[in-house]
Formats: structure tokens, C-alpha cells, sequence
């Protein structure tokens, strides 16, 4: 799972399209959907945040910004 912690702007396409697709896993993850990389350490963040589901949502809209602002 790669979660970066640069903007998405500094990434190229491929960079977004594999950011977005861990990040929907991520997502799974933290709503209990999935039973594999429950324990991934670059969950933590998310896992420590207050809305953690909130929180990865933000982060999956920042990603989908930066590639329809590319397109």
C-alpha cells in the first residue's frame, strides 16, 4: 500500500492512477470491508484521526482533483 505523503500534483498519471487505487483500499480497510492490511503502518495517520473514514475521503478527493485538473 503506498499512501505518499507529497501533494498529487508531483506525480505523473500512473503515479495518480496507483495512489487512487490504494487509497479506495485504504478506504475499505478503515470501514472494516476488507481483512487483509489491517495493520498497514501507513494507516496510521488515517487511523489516528479523529474521522478517520472522513479523513481518507478527503484525501481521495485531493487525488481525483489533481488528475481531472490535469485533463
Amino acid at each position: 500500500m503506498r499512501l505518499w505523503s507529497i501533494h498529487p500534483k508531483y506525480l505523473d498519471r500512473i503515479g495518480l492512477i496507483a495512489l487512487w487505487r490504494e487509497a479506495i483500499l485504504a478506504q475499505k480497510v478503515l470501514k472494516g470491508e476488507t481483512k487483509g492490511y489491517r495493520h498497514h503502518p501507513q494507516l496510521i495517520r488515517f487511523k489516528s484521526h479523529c474521522d478517520p473514514e472522513g479523513a481518507i475521503g478527503k484525501y481521495l478527493l485531493e487525488v481525483w482533483k489533481a488528475f481531472y485538473q490535469r485533463n
